[in-house]
């Protein structure tokens, strides 16, 4: 006798890395006129319905076994675990409402792998079901349907309901109520008012807990976020100041780049037009402390001074438009700490730390040439007291 032997497939286990208070069950759609319902395991959502700053980004969310899911990134690694965690957080804790027979996350839609809608179902008792909890199996009573359908309209079967907590005596008036529909009942007025009330405090509590808990972990963010800044300001110092040493002997042992075909020219120190007097530097000190700003820097920005370069190419140097490449950009840049803006094309505007001299040496170790005529072009000021100096000459 040939012996069978059935083998049962067995479905593989598989755990998520996030676990929602509610559980996730499914995401759904429905067919409009018909009793169809589509059901997924796997749903995308677009990373500005979650948050404005996550404009871009597609999230993959998968419902996986025992109440878990992964939460995943699209075809980007911008958002960290711990940012993921709090968007599920958000999307844990929207309110529900009703879809297709289900409970579902309002104001939020998602799409399957086909990219049509759906929504995320999650799992949410009824109140009768709760109610219905309260009650050992030998003592719960058998309610009819009637019964059944006047305690959902009672307590809204359409909207779900976080928690009901009732008392022992108020749930002997329900069920009492439910049995005996046509006999007045003061006590189910009164019992059903109690629970009300109780249900918004109990909700308006749950609510203020949760915000108090975000903004202390909202304030330890910013805290952190400080003292990194703090941090970071003083090994940038430090960093700076370690960087100018070693570029100080390297330039001393090797030769400058070969010339570009560009030539430059650096203007005299510009100081800005805006003074502060007492009054405006009160107005500023002010200003920076509201801010959060460094006073010191404020003031530099308002009061300090600024170099303007040009450049041009040397065959060309009366061109009105100047080509300026990526290469010649990366030479511009020589100062990590200061800045250099570019305006016009073959304009650029300095500020820093570095001297007058500072610059040509840089300009001309980059590969940058001085042109006598381009000085002249650019009005330099060297030139002018010349040409005063022969005038003078002249008519002596």
């Amino acid at each position: 006798m040939e012996e069978t032997k059935q083998t049962e497939e067995v479905k593989e286990i598989i755990i998520g890395d996030l676990k929602p208070k509610r559980k996730f069950l499914s995401f759904v759609s429905a067919v409009n006129g018909a009793k169809i319902r589509f059901i997924r395991d796997i749903a995308f959502v677009k990373g500005e319905k979650l948050s404005g700053t996550l404009e871009g980004i597609i999230f993959k969310i998968t419902i996986c076994d025992e109440g878990t899911i992964k939460f995943e990134e699209v075809d980007t690694d911008i958002t960290d675990a711990a940012q993921r965690k709090r968007l599920l957080d958000d999307i844990d804790s929207m309110e529900i409402t009703g879809y297709a027979q289900k409970f579902v996350v309002a104001g939020i839609q998602f799409a399957d792998v086909n990219g049509d809608l759906c929504y995320l179902e999650v799992e949410q008792k009824k109140p009768i079901d709760i109610l219905k909890s309260l009650f050992d199996e030998e003592q719960k009573p058998e309610l009819s349907a009637k019964g059944s359908s006047l305690l959902d309209d009672l307590f809204g079967s359409d909207e779900p309901v976080e928690r009901l907590d009732l008392s022992e005596q108020d749930a002997e008036i329900f069920v009492e109520a439910i049995e005996n529909p046509t006999e007045p009942n003061e006590k189910l007025k009164v019992a059903a008012e109690s629970y009300m009330e109780k249900q918004f405090r109990i909700m308006n509590e749950e609510k203020v807990k949760e915000l108090k808990s975000r903004v202390e972990e909202k304030t330890k963010e910013v805290l952190t976020y400080k003292r990194d800044i703090s941090q970071a300001e003083s090994k940038l110092k430090l960093s700076s100041e370690q960087l100018g040493v070693l570029e100080t002997r390297l330039e001393s042992m090797t030769p400058g780049d070969e010339p570009n075909g560009y030539v430059f020219y650096v203007s005299e120190e510009q100081k800005n037009e805006l003074g502060l007097d007492e009054t405006t530097k009160h107005v500023a000190d002010k200003i920076a402390d509201l801010l959060g700003l460094k006073k010191e820097v404020l003031f530099e920005q308002l009061t300090g001074g600024f170099y303007k370069i040009r450049i041009a190419k040397k065959d060309d140097i009366t061109a009105e438009k100047v080509e300026v490449s990526k290469d010649i950009l990366e030479k511009m840049s020589f100062d990590p700490i200061g800045k250099m803006t570019m305006g016009e094309k073959g304009e650029f505007e300095y500020r820093g730390d570095m001297t007058w001299h500072q610059l040509v040496g840089k300009m001309i170790r980059n590969g940058f040439e001085q042109e006598p005529e381009f000085d002249k072009i650019c009005q330099s000021n060297s030139y002018d007291s010349k040409e005063v100096e022969l005038g003078k000459q002249k008519i002596i």
